[in-house]
Formats: structure tokens, sequence, C-alpha cells
């Protein structure tokens, strides 16, 4: 008989989609605006016979209304450290205020029309699938919305079609 071997999750994640305290710019644009957004939920997977990629937006933000309006989207991996400030100063602005990608110093460039993140190491480009809004109803355990979730601010979670990863 063998032996299983126990092994923490952790451990065996690697590489850029390891998803694990860092930020990934998520950016969306509908052909007149572009926008992106700082977040740290998601990863890579296989559902419905496609590779895909899950990613949570907070409903307030502007790149959610970018990814409704376009159907795609990308998610850039950046060094987290060499652009530490550009990452903070994306989640303090707001991309309906202002051109916050130029603000943080950044480019956009554009992979057969879906705009990602120019300083980017890593980018995975997405056609969206399904989104579906997070509720306190849907968690099992009760822990989950007590910690993050205080003040109602759920995340929509959206499932992409992983149709590219661009490597640097």
């Amino acid at each position: 008989m063998r032996v299983f071997q126990p092994v923490e999750p952790k451990d065996i994640e690697s590489g850029p989609y390891k998803f694990e305290g860092k930020k990934m710019l998520i950016t969306a644009g509908d052909g007149t605006r572009v926008n992106t957004t700082a977040a740290a939920y998601g990863g890579v997977g296989q559902m419905w016979g496609k590779k895909i990629v899950y990613a949570c937006v907070r409903k307030n933000r502007f790149t959610r209304e970018l990814i409704d309006a376009s159907k795609e989207f990308s998610i850039s991996f950046l060094d987290n450290e060499k652009y530490r400030g550009a990452l903070k100063y994306l989640e303090m602005v707001s991309g309906k205020d202002e051109d916050k990608i130029k603000g943080a110093r950044l480019n956009v460039t554009y992979y057969e029309g879906v705009p990602l993140i120019e300083e980017a190491s890593n980018v995975l480009i997405c056609k969206a699938l399904y989104r579906g809004v997070m509720s306190e109803e849907g968690f099992l355990d009760d822990s989950i919305p007590a910690e993050f979730y205080k003040d109602g601010d759920y995340h929509i979670i959206y499932v992409g079609e992983l149709t590219k990863v661009l490597l640097r």
C-alpha cells in the first residue's frame, strides 16, 4: 500500500500565477477609455472545457464597468516591489476622475485589441464568460464575510477564458 504524503497547498504553487500576497492589475477598455485596478484575489484553472482565470473586482470599480462593456480584460503581473508606488497610487485614485494609469507612470499597450500594462512581466488575456456577485447568503463559512466584508462591499467574481499568455 502506498502512503499519501501531506503537502501544504502553498508549497506546490509556483510561477507568476501564484496569486498569493501579490497584486495584479486587471485592465479593460471600451474602445474609448481604458482603466486598470489593482487586485489580489484570483486564480487560474479549468472549467467548461476551457482554461480559465477568475478574478474578483469590487462593484464600485470603474474597471468593472469596462469589463462589462467590452467582455474582455487582461491581468498584468508587475514586480510588486519595483512598482510599489504605482500600485499604491492605482489603489487610491479612481479612473473615473482621471487617467490613473498615466498618473501611476505606467503605459498601456494592446494585444489583439485588449489593453494591458506595458511594464508587466507576464500578462493573461481573457474573454469574459461569467460574472457573479458575492453575497452574504452564499458564504458557508460565516467568518469570511465577518472579516472581509464588514461594510457589505462584496466582490464580483469574473470568470474569463484564458485566450493567451504573454511572457517576457
